[in-house]
């Protein structure tokens, strides 16, 4: 009997080895994807503006730059930072036109940064907007400033650019960027491609950070690289600033170019054309 017993237990035991091991293996996994996240991504999200009465308040559409030069030159912005984002001398310190610092920026950030003010390191003050311009005013602004260092794709750029998309991203991420490509309807991928359409996620990352993603993959991901590769069929070579160039496609899902009214145009066409909504995964306020 006892042997019996113990020949039954040993027979568990093995069934119920592979599960086991399944489970050993998938939470070493998950504490390596921890370990790698906290090192390669430390800060990504900025605590100071999801936390509390801080917490941001998106738009309903992609940011106007057009309409937040307006916002720039009704605030008289460039009585501080100059026409063109060179600072004035004793009134600010920060270059908006230069490129290194503009790649640097988290647009949540210079969102808080306007929404709230801050006390400068000089004892210049920057004053708190938030009861002056509207949420949607604010995020204009930002995008504004960012273009004075990163120009926006134009929109035969974004031709250019679109059919480059369409064939080495576009099976993941869609062809609006959604994150609903062919590739990850039929076969779901573990995590979901990114939502390029997402202001959430999108809002709290630097040009530079998107870059590496482009160009190095994200381990234990599906997302590959792409820096030094090439697309024969579109005579392309993904150096370092054809991806810089992939991250203007990228944030182009989430600001405009085009004033408030004419994006808003051109979106209920693209509804009407496509018999569906565009923002269904965009955040309202």
């Amino acid at each position: 009997m006892s042997g019996s017993t113990n020949g039954s237990r040993v027979r568990l035991i093995l069934s119920l080895l592979p599960v086991i091991l399944a489970v050993s293996v998938g939470l070493t996994a998950c504490g390596d994807n921890k370990v790698i996240l906290s090192s390669s991504e430390d800060g990504l999200v900025s605590k100071s503006v999801t936390v509390g009465k801080r917490e941001p308040i998106y738009p309903n559409d992609d940011p106007s730059i057009p309409d937040g030069a307006g916002v720039y030159k009704a605030q008289n912005c460039a009585a501080c930072h100059g026409a063109d984002g060179k600072p004035v001398a004793g009134k600010a310190t920060v270059d908006f036109s230069r490129k290194e610092w503009g790649r640097l920026q988290k647009p949540v950030d210079q969102y808080d940064f306007v929404t709230f003010g801050k006390v400068g390191a000089t004892g210049n003050d920057h004053p708190v907007l938030r009861d002056t311009l509207k949420p949607s005013q604010i995020w204009q602004l930002v995008f504004y400033v960012r273009s004075l260092s990163v120009p926006p794709l134009t929109d035969e750029q974004i031709s250019e650019v679109l059919p480059v998309f369409g064939a080495n991203c576009a099976v993941c991420h869609g062809t609006k960027g959604y994150g609903n490509g062919p590739l990850a309807k039929g076969n779901p991928i573990e995590p979901s491609p990114a939502n390029f359409q997402s202001f959430p996620r999108f809002y709290d990352r630097t040009d530079d950070l998107l870059w590496d993603h482009i160009a190095n993959g994200i381990k234990w991901e599906a997302m590959p690289n792409f820096l030094g590769k090439t697309d024969k069929a579109k005579n392309i070579v993904f150096d370092r600033e054809y991806i810089y160039k992939l991250v203007g496609f990228v944030r182009h899902f989430h600001e405009s170019n085009k004033t408030e009214s004419a994006t808003r145009a051109a979106h209920a066409q693209e509804d009407k054309d496509e018999k569906q909504p565009r923002d269904s995964s965009k955040p309202q306020t």
